[in-house]
Parts: C-alpha cells; structure tokens; sequence
C-alpha cells in the first residue's frame, strides 16, 4: 500500500507567483410588469417600517455574521499637513492639458454648441482649483442626513457641473417604471417585524454554520428589507432595484474617506495598477494615471480638480470589505470583487456605459445622482462583455433618475446603462460588489463542447472521414441560391452528425463544470478563519521541541475525531483529462487577483470516495472512522493531510 505521502500528503502544486494583473469589472435591464415605484407589496415586505431600535438591529448585522479581527486600519497619530505643492508630472499634465485647449479651441467651441442643441446646456470651463487643504475635521451632517467628507478639503467651487449635463431632472410620474424602489421609514415605537427577526438570528456555534447560508445572510443584509427569494425570482438578471434608507451609517463600517486616505499612507498602491484618475468633460471620459505611486499629495491634488478615484480591489486593504467579499463569494460560487468610487462635489467621473457584471452600488457617503437607460440594442440585455461609452444621443428615455444616499443600495443587472453624477456642495463615496461575471450558459457551453467534440472525434470514424470533393462548390454564402439536391444531402448530414454525436452526455456536463468551477478556485480570496475556527484548523496549531530536539505537534488525530470542511466551496474535486485526481483550493491564493498559479494538490483515485463523503456531509460533522478507506491508518493519514493543508477543520479544539 502507498504511502500517503504520495498522495493526499502531497505538496501542493501551482503555486509559483504570476505577474499581477488589474482586474477591473463593475454592472441590463428588462421591462417587468406590475411593479410600481413606492408601492409596498406584503407578500415583499413584512413590514415596510424600521423604528431605531429596528434599524440598529438589522446595522449590527454584520458583527453578528462575523466575529472581529480588529481592526481594519491601524491608527495613525493626527498630523499636520501643510498644502503640498503639485508634482512635476501633475504640472506636465497640466500645461499639456493647457496646449491643447488653445490648439483646440474652435473645436472646442463647436462641441460646446453641439452640447446645447442636445443636451440643454453648455459645459461650463473647469475655474481654478484651490490649493490642496488637508484639514482633519469630525464627520458632518448634511441637512440631517448625508454625512460630508470627513476630511475637509478645498475643492472646485459650487456651480455647474464639470461633467456633461445629464438631462434634466424628470418628474417621477414621467419615468418609466420598470424600476422598483422601495423606501424604508421609520414605524412606530415597539413595532417589530418577521425579517428583522430573521436577519438577527444567529448560531452560538460559528464553527457549525453552512457558509452558503452565511453569504445569503450577507445578502439580505444588503437588499434589507426585501427578502431573498423575492429579489432572485423578480430582479435577479431582470430589472434593477432601488432600496432607500434614512440611515446613513447603514455601510460606514465598510470604508471612508479618511480610511482611503490612510490606505494611500499605510500601501505601496500604483496608478492603473491599483488606482484610477478619470474624469468626463465634454462628452469625453478620461484617464488621467500617471506613473508610479499614488501617493495622498497627488491623489488628492487630482481631487481637488474635480476628478473621481477608483481604487481597485479594495477589499485587499479593508477587513471588514473582505469579510463580506469572501462570504458572499460562497453563496454565488464565483469571484465577488469591490470597487471603490470617490466623486467630489459637481463632477462625474465615467461616460454612460454598461458593465459585464451583476452589480451592487452600496453607498457610503454622501450622494450621487444615477440614471439607468434600457441598452440601445436588444442584444445587448444581459451583456456578457462590458460596452464602449456612449453619448446622450445614443440613449433613450432614463428607466430611472434617482438620487442615492448614505445608506441606500442599487442593484443593476448587467447590460444597464447608467451614468452618476454628484451633487452640488455633496461628494459621493459608494462601493461596487460586483458578481456573476462570465457565469452564463454560454460560458458552460464554450467549456463543454470542445470537449464533446474531441471525445466524439476520438470515438466516430464518421467524423473522421474527409469532406465530398465538391463541398466548396455547392456550400458557402456565393452559393445559397444552388437549390441542388447535392447541396441539401450534404447540408442535412452535417446535421445528423451533430445531433448524432454531438449531444452532451451527463458526465460530460459534470466534467464541464468541474473545469468552470477551477476557474473559481483560483480567482477567489482566501477564506478569513474566526477566531473560534482557528483553535479548530491547521491555523492554530502550535509546535514545539522535546529533550531530544525533535518537534513535538500539539495536535494528533484518531479513528474518533470529528471533521468537516472548513467552507462549503473551500476545494474543489476534479478528474483532469488524462485521469489524475485533484483537489483544487484558493486556502493560500493572495488577495491579489490571480496573484499565484492555481493551487491544487493531487490524490489517489480510491481517496476521492473519502473527498466526496466530506462534500456531501457539510456542514455537519463525520468522524474519521467514516471515511470510505480500507484501512483505519489510511482514514487517518488523508484526514491528517487535508487538516494540515487548512482544508478541514475538527469538532473540537485540540487544546
């Protein structure tokens, strides 16, 4: 018998580091009957008011889905920056952007009037910006609402927007509303409702929760008060979804201003790499990253300009952000990536477009007015590669004009057009939580039927055998109208093959979707164990020396401990082609998208029994005793091997 150092206990594979690329993806929108804006449908909403008590409950939610960590950022002692002087490159850009407004100024003219015939109104010249500030100040409230910038900084005067005008604001009435929106407001005193109820209960024993149902939790603390199956079975992939709240602290747990600001402090971040400048004037949208670091005095000197910040996985440098990424990410089995947007006041920073992805605007801070257009072409509904930018006259009637603030959430599903545009006197801070990109039928069908086919080709002589000579005299676009019998023989046994031999079988869907879900084992982020997890995983262990010096574990497992899978979708058991057995992972992948090659780690055929018991059985526990394996030392060694590889966790702590 083969050790299981051979196997199970093998070292992992794949892990050899792989150059970093920016990912970058963030959200169609199909018409739906009978769904009003502000109406409130009981079978929807168990009860449409939040009174304080309520509100602070379904707000500590997040807590209670997870254990702390601490903290997100660490504290860094106030100081005093005095205005800090424009860089070299910042002034190159400058004066090139000076060149070339004088060299373009007729043409700029001219755009200017073509602005007005469509659009109402002209872009006004961007004023002088002030010099940077960076005054530390407590959060403000903001007519007893929004909350501003928590830093505040000298920016471009109140005025006419710097971005294109949008079309002016519409009455309600007058907006198609294939929209819902569903406003929360505050009930009387004592009233208490079924979700509420729902959203705060929670399991004294983390290490025995499912992480599917974890990451649906997360869900409905996000879409709160509208209940789970009523958002999947009438906006999922359909329509988009507004929910409006009157409590701007709902997500200030998830980032701020001033943790933006310590992360450009505390993280060696680059531009393009990791952060974006844009900006949209004049019906153009514009990226202005220059090289290297994003260090604050420039970031903020763009800023104070007008121009919007995007940081890239902005999940890598927040734990809280992280949490819910890595548990939403098990409930739709795919990478969940976040974005974040900073807008200052009166500017826009993207052209209209539509995105790839299911897309969930969380904001933050502050408010950013959104318009959302149904996408020029019908082809276009549930997009599966991102658009170009548009222009206004591309676009038809808004399917929703509404202002987000602190605290409110819109959901769009993919191929919705939208654009966001703040606010006089108001920035806008939100997140984007981006999901289900590339997840399609039609993404399972370009892994599953090259397959099919090589199979078939392997199989079938027929497939095999050469064309009729005269297949390119009577098969092509020049030759539609040759009615020939010759031509429609020849036609229908393509045909017959295809049905004949092209038809997928069960397990070639099985191993189709095995080959997908690789792709989500190596894009996902690493699992965040909780405390009471550690003491139960390979990540609590401790090791020390005897007399002698060898190393003595603190852990020893037997035929009578019990185990379990540390996450529902924490591996993944394929077949590969040429017949070997591996369990794919994403324990050690970085927070980095795709930083390393995929991890996996290679068994024995027998020993996949034993996998597929521990699949099946989460999130209960089994002992080791259980496990299809011929023998008591075998059940322990491969037990032994996946706990050491962070794959299992016990029952019970060892200390």
């Amino acid at each position: 018998m083969e050790k299981v150092t051979n196997s199970a206990a093998a070292k992992p594979q794949g892990n050899n580091k792989k150059q970093e690329s920016a990912y970058n993806g963030a959200g169609k929108d199909k018409k739906k009957p009978n769904l009003d804006i502000e109406t409130t449908d009981s079978d929807l909403l168990s009860d449409m008011h939040l009174d304080g008590t309520t509100e602070q409950k379904v707000g500590t939610l997040f807590s209670k889905v997870f254990e702390d960590t601490g903290p997100s950022t660490a504290k860094t002692a106030d100081r005093k920056r005095p205005a800090a002087a424009k860089t070299a490159d910042h002034e190159r850009r400058l004066q090139a952007e000076a060149d070339v407004n004088n060299n373009d100024a007729e043409k700029a003219g001219q755009l200017a009037k073509e602005s007005v015939a469509t659009q109402g109104a002209s872009a006004t010249e961007r004023k002088q910006a002030f010099s940077l500030g960076l005054e530390h100040t407590s959060p403000i409230q903001v007519n007893g609402a929004a909350l501003a910038c928590p830093l505040v900084r000298k920016s471009l005067p109140p005025g006419e927007a710097n971005s294109c005008p949008p079309p002016p604001k519409r009455d309600p009435a007058a907006v198609k509303s294939a929209v819902k929106i569903i406003k929360v407001k505050a009930p009387e005193e004592g009233n208490n409702n079924n979700d509420e109820k729902e959203m705060s209960t929670e399991t004294s024993e983390p290490h025995k929760t499912d992480s599917v149902e974890e990451g649906r939790r997360v869900v409905m603390w996000i879409i709160f008060p509208i209940k789970t199956n009523f958002f999947f079975k009438y906006f999922w992939e359909q329509t988009a979804c507004l929910v409006q709240r009157t409590n701007p602290k709902y997500f200030q747990s998830l980032i701020s201003f001033k943790m933006l600001d310590e992360i450009l402090i505390r993280h060696n971040l680059d531009f393009t790499v990791n952060l974006d400048v844009t900006t949209y004037k004049n019906g153009k949208r514009e990226t202005l990253n220059p090289e290297g670091r994003a260090l604050p005095p420039a970031v903020w000197g763009f800023y104070s300009e007008g121009c919007s910040i995007r940081l890239l996985h902005a999940s890598a440098y927040l734990t809280r952000l992280r949490e819910v990424c890595t548990v939403l990410q098990e409930f739709f089995h795919c990478k969940v990536e976040a974005n974040m947007y900073l807008t200052p006041p009166n500017s826009q920073g993207f052209a209209p477009h539509y995105d790839d992805i299911e897309a969930f605007v969380i904001q933050v801070e502050g408010r950013k007015r959104w318009l959302l257009y149904d996408p020029p072409k019908e082809a276009d509904h549930l997009a599966r590669i991102s658009s170009g930018n548009y222009n206004q006259e591309q676009l038809g009637k808004p399917i929703i004009d509404e202002v987000l603030s602190a605290g409110d959430v819109l959901y769009l599903p993919r191929g919705t057009v939208h654009q966001a545009i703040t606010e006089e006197q108001q920035h806008s801070l939100h997140i984007t939580l981006s999901v289900y990109q590339q997840q399609a039928y039609a993404n399972l069908l370009e892994t599953l039927m090259p397959m099919v086919l090589k199979k078939a080709v392997d199989r079938s002589v027929a497939l095999r055998r050469g064309l009729p000579l005269h297949t390119f005299q009577i098969l092509g676009n020049a030759y539609k109208a040759n009615d020939c019998g010759s031509r429609q023989l020849l036609v229908e046994n393509v045909q017959k093959l295809v049905a004949k031999y092209l038809m997928p079988s069960e397990d070639d869907i099985d191993e189709a979707v095995d080959q997908m879900a690789k792709k989500f084992q190596h894009e996902a982020l690493p699992p965040i164990v909780l405390p009471s997890e550690e003491v139960r995983t390979v990540h609590g262990a401790r090791s020390g020396a005897d007399d002698q010096g060898n190393c003595v574990c603190d852990y020893k497992f037997n035929e009578k401990t019990s185990v379990r899978l540390l996450r529902a979708n924490i591996l993944r058991l394929v077949t590969e082609p040429d017949g070997s057995v591996r369990i794919y992972h994403h324990v050690d992948n970085g927070l980095d998208y795709c930083k390393y090659e995929p991890y996996f780690m290679e068994i024995l055929p027998e020993e996949a029994k034993a996998v597929e018991l521990l699949i099946s059985a989460y999130p209960y526990y089994l002992t080791i005793d259980q496990l299809p394996l011929k023998s008591s030392a075998r059940k322990v060694e491969v037990a032994t091997a996946l706990w050491e590889h962070g794959l299992l966790m016990t029952e019970k702590p060892f200390k």
